[in-house]
């Protein structure tokens, strides 16, 4: 019998690896995915086809696995994700059917479950995305309807919800994105105006250290920076200056640190790194060179 997706366990053993529950009988399975451990315990969203994507917690046995609040109408499922931990709570982002995709946060209960903020009113929602904990903050993506998508950090209250800064002024945003934490700065990308095109930012939660880190690629082509990872107090990014194509780069927050760590291909196409993994006190990346 074919059961679907469906949340499994193992110990590294044929005997103990199983199925936890099936919540939804059947070949559909409930579809179980996004998997966040927290606090001893692990949530997840399924649906178990009578109250849609749902989230649900698992302390890893049948009994112990269940849905913790069904947030939408029924069958509506509100597609719970982007799951981090944050001050001992669950945050993630949900849309309950009447507020939209918006952030909520969790104390393992039902009755400690409950919105945020409703940061664009409506069926639509502001809908939250890329969460990062960076220096004791959690950023967020969020377009409130008026700016578009920008940096927003909260502190898991309403009045604490709050967008950091509107680099990008209009209803466009920023295309703000990769937001990865480096010994407790935000670093991400994002285009400051028409004239700069994507670049590299940095960010510790005010206003004031919300900037560009450097312009690479001066004009609206922007550097466009990618597969930000940090390796200890170093960022590690691929990037076009305009010359040299996609490069390895790297950057310890101030413009003159932000440099070229080697033109592995010369020319304009680029050696273009990819897969960047944190390794030791270095980073393991793969690489087209001219040979």
């Amino acid at each position: 019998e074919y059961a679907g997706y469906e949340l499994w366990t193992s110990d590294g053993t044929a005997a103990g690896t199983y199925m936890v529950k099936d919540i939804l009988p059947g070949d559909l399975g409930s579809g179980a995915s996004g998997l966040f451990a927290h606090n001893g315990r692990l949530y997840f969203g399924a649906d178990d086809s009578l109250h849609g994507a749902e989230l649900w917690a698992s302390d890893g046995s049948e009994p112990g696995t269940f849905m913790l609040k069904n947030l939408a109408l029924p069958a509506w499922g509100s597609d719970p994700g982007e799951m981090v931990q944050y001050g001992g709570l669950l945050i993630f982002a949900a849309d309950d059917g009447l507020h939209g995709k918006e952030l909520w946060k969790s104390d393992g209960t039902p009755e400690g479950t409950s919105l945020v903020q409703d940061i664009l009113t409506g069926p639509v929602g502001s809908g939250p995305w890329a969460l990062t904990v960076s220096g004791g903050t959690l950023y967020f993506l969020a377009d409130d309807g008026l700016h578009g998508g920008e940096l927003w950090k909260s502190d898991g209250t309403p009045e604490g919800t709050v967008m950091v800064r509107d680099i990008f002024a209009g209803s466009d945003g920023s295309f703000a994105a990769n937001l990865t934490d480096v010994s407790g700065t935000l670093f991400f990308t994002a285009r400051g105006s028409p004239l700069t095109g994507g670049e590299l930012w940095k960010s510790q939660g005010t206003y004031e250290s919300t900037e560009m880190v450097k312009d690479i690629y001066a004009g609206s082509s922007g550097s466009n920076p990618q597969h930000l990872t940090a390796v200890g107090g170093t960022l590690y990014f691929t990037a076009d200056d305009g010359s040299s194509g996609y490069e390895l780069w790297s950057s310890d927050g101030t413009p003159g640190g932000t440099e070229m760590v080697k033109d592995l291909r010369p020319g304009a196409d680029g050696s273009v790194p990819r897969s960047l993994v944190a390794v030791g006190g270095g980073v393991v990346f793969s690489a087209i060179d001219s040979t």
